[in-house]
């Protein structure tokens, strides 16, 4: 998964190594019909792409460039990032209010979210860019089932968890967010995450689709269902 790529769509000389992140660098979501990738590009690519959708701007593509003790670090082509943790961003670099950090991503329920029940908990601390450090976050979860999503114009049987935060905190400044809610999508079968969407304090939502999971877990559906007619006796 560690390399370089391009990509004709959003990604372009995605290559090197990232050292030369400028604190003005900002995530290029221009006013553009939205980025996207055929499944046969996704499926035989060399590396894992990552759809990302910021507030009410077109689609992205993004790719995963490094894997660093459980951090999948996600390039765009104007050199953003994002890193995520068991589909979880825990720290963005080139937004206009930049994650910094996120604490106790170890004992993250969705990292198990098969275990999660109404009891489930999560306390953690999050620094901010916009001038928020250390700020203590709760979390709760729901998890619902039958539900789907389509990706490359398919229906996946997916897992929905809610995760109602609490921002504990009291703010520097006059907020009207001081309650919100993230979703995790979750293949209905293998329970690896496809999709979710996760929001912040001063941020707008941000939709991520794992569209490489997506290819894999289609992929092998396709093997199966193959499977299960050639085992079928012939009429």
């Amino acid at each position: 998964m560690v390399g370089s790529c391009s990509c004709n769509n959003s990604l372009t000389s995605c290559a090197g190594t990232y050292h030369s992140y400028k604190d003005t660098l900002q995530l290029a979501f221009t006013r553009q019909p939205d980025a996207s990738l055929t499944l046969a590009e996704v499926s035989n690519a060399d590396f894992d792409f990552l759809y990302v959708t910021h507030g009410d701007r077109p689609q992205s593509v993004m790719a995963l460039m490094f894997v660093e003790q459980g951090d999948l670090k996600w390039i765009s082509s104007d050199q953003a990032m994002l890193i995520t943790n068991n589909g979880r961003i825990t720290k963005t670099l080139g937004f206009s209010n930049d994650l910094l950090k996120l604490t106790a991503t170890t004992t993250d329920p969705i990292a198990n979210w098969q275990a999660i029940n109404e009891q489930s908990h999560w306390q953690r601390l999050v620094d901010w860019r916009a001038g928020e450090y250390g700020y203590s976050v709760s979390s709760s979860f729901k998890v619902e089932t039958g539900h789907t999503i389509n990706v490359f114009q398919q229906d996946i049987a997916v897992t929905k968890v809610i995760e109602y935060l609490d921002y504990a905190t009291p703010a520097n400044f006059l907020r009207f967010d001081q309650r919100w809610q993230n979703i995790f999508w979750f293949d209905a079968s293998s329970g690896v995450l496809l999709q979710s969407k996760q929001l912040a304090p001063f941020t707008e939502p941000m939709q991520l689709i794992f569209v490489s999971k997506v290819a894999r877990e289609l992929a092998k559906q396709a093997q199966l269902s193959k499977a299960v007619k050639t085992e079928q006796p012939a009429a």
